[in-house]
């Protein structure tokens, strides 16, 4: 009987909420573990010479610049055997193509030309043929009260 005594019965709510709670301080009590080895972190100290790599590698300008070397350095090989021109002139459409592929729409973002939408969707405020003509016919104040 003592068994029953030590274990009440709790209802399902309260027994979640002293789960969360004890999962609460755990985090807490690992948090607390871990942030005081970090404030001697490797990061930190200039001798790491891999920290120091890995924050170049990691940097947003790093991509482009390596890009921009390898580039640099094609021309200057090409220009050297007399395809510089060349090399240059079919640079630019990978150069476009390149620029294309880096940004992508979000699902509802529209692009400015609307045969790239779905259902041909305008972006507000575009002028349009059928806008000109009644402003030809009409006048602008007739297009103001119908937009």
């Amino acid at each position: 009987m003592s068994d029953s005594s030590d274990q009440e019965e709790v209802p399902p709510h309260l027994a979640r909420y002293r789960e969360y709670k004890r999962k609460q301080e755990l985090r807490k009590k690992k948090k607390s573990a871990q942030s005081a080895p970090a404030q001697e972190s490797p990061h930190a100290s200039p001798d790491n010479p891999s920290s120091t790599l890995d924050n170049i590698i990691n940097h947003p300008l790093t991509t482009p610049l390596l890009k921009l070397a390898l580039w640099v350095f094609l021309l200057l090989f090409f220009a050297h055997h007399e395809f510089g021109s060349v090399f240059f002139l079919v640079s630019i459409p990978v150069f476009v193509w390149q620029s294309m592929e880096e940004y992508k729409r979000g699902p509802r973002e529209l692009s400015a030309y609307s045969v790239f939408n779905k259902n041909l969707e305008k972006l507000d405020g575009t002028f349009t043929s059928e806008q000109w003509e009644r402003e030809l016919k009409y006048g602008a104040a007739a297009v103001r009260k119908q937009d």
